[in-house]
């Protein structure tokens, strides 16, 4: 729904659900009163559509953005940086039902070891149970998107992938972001899927998915770029002409 939309709605349901005692012949309300109880309806974000991780997955499954090509030995880990996020992270990942909050920065810009191993199991390949390091700089772009967008944490749809094969070509090895530990597919309660998208893509520190269909963004530690991928409509059955009589 548009700003304009979501406003013009917004009005609609504060006239009808206004408190007794204050309608318009009864009582003139205030600009207080109004801003009040206008902004509490605004809170009600509605909640974004069921999707599991093969659902995820088949979207990502064709987008070349999600992939990198690795010439000769195996792909180095972006280097950590540090985006101004304040080195914690609450993570939930609703198929476990698993919740963790993780100090993984010390105060002394180092990383605890500890804690990214409690970020890397939380983030383990559904179908395997395997895990990998994760990016650093992926934990730092997490991070920060979640200090200025979620205060109440972030929703992992999907992280690590154990490769199920490694398509060759010339020279070169294709590897899902995901395959690497670079990647997660998330959700920020509250916020809609574009406001992640362009909040993420001004970061400009790694790749942007936007699939608003799915309502969640792929964020990763690759080189920076940006995307949009909606689902692709199936074409309708084809008429079968009626007999002629």
């Amino acid at each position: 729904m548009s700003r304009p939309a979501a406003f013009a709605a917004a009005i609609l349901a504060l006239c009808f659900t206004w408190p007794a005692g204050c309608s318009a012949a009864g009582k003139e309300i205030s600009a207080s009163e109004f801003i009040e109880n206008f902004s509490s309806l605004l809170d009600l974000a509605p909640e974004p559509p069921m999707v599991t991780e093969a659902e995820v997955i088949e979207l990502e499954e064709g987008d070349v953005q999600t992939y990198i090509f690795v010439r000769g030995a195996a792909a180095h880990p972006p280097p950590p940086v540090n985006l101004g996020g304040d080195g914690r992270l609450a993570i939930s990942r609703p198929d476990t039902g698993e919740r963790i909050v993780s100090a993984y920065r010390n105060g002394d810009g180092t990383y605890n070891q500890a804690e990214l191993d409690k970020i890397q199991r939380l983030m383990r390949c559904r179908q395997t149970g395997k895990e990998t390091a994760i990016s650093i700089k992926l934990l730092e772009i997490l991070d920060i998107v979640e200090d200025r967008l979620g205060k109440g944490g972030l929703t992992l749809l999907s992280g690590y992938r154990s490769p199920k094969f490694n398509k060759k070509v010339p020279g070169a090895a294709r590897w899902s972001t995901h395959m690497l530990g670079w990647a997660a597919d998330i959700r920020v309660p509250g916020r809609s899927p574009a406001e992640i998208a362009d909040f993420a893509a001004k970061i400009n520190e790694g790749g942007v998915g936007y699939y608003p269909d799915a309502a969640f963004v792929h964020l990763d530690s690759s080189r920076p770029r940006h995307w949009e991928v909606r689902k692709k409509s199936r074409p309708a059955p084809a008429k079968t002409p009626a007999p002629r009589k």
